[in-house]
């Protein structure tokens, strides 16, 4: 189906006690395109991408889907305006990455030493 991830909208995952977990948030620079394009939608498009292919995710390159997303000039990409990585934001994504393994350690240490 050309817009599937239309299907996938209003669900959301949940933990063993079914409290609805938070969703991730995307980048700014990453804009859904199409008929219903939310961030939930893109997100799940995203994913879908990155776990069914191991092509680079660049989203769609041409303008003229802006104009009709029907087309879906590249069907191995979402439906989301092209954008670029760029060093910086690497950079940012290593800096938080860091953080939250610190956390994580610390939280651990201190689990071993409660006990």
């Amino acid at each position: 189906q050309l817009f599937w991830e239309k299907r996938l909208q209003g669900l959301s995952a949940s933990d063993v006690s079914e409290q609805i977990l938070k969703s991730m948030e995307l980048p700014k620079g990453l804009q859904a395109v199409g008929p219903g394009g939310t961030e939930a939608s893109l997100l799940s498009a995203v994913a879908s991408a990155l776990h069914t292919s191991s092509a680079p995710i660049t989203g769609q390159l041409s303008a003229a889907v802006e104009k009709n997303p029907g087309v879906w000039l590249n069907a191995s990409q979402p439906l989301c305006k092209a954008f670029v990585v760029t060093d910086d934001d690497i950079r940012k994504q290593e800096e938080r990455v860091q953080q939250v393994r610190k956390k994580l350690e610390e939280a651990l240490m201190a689990d071993i030493l409660s006990r």
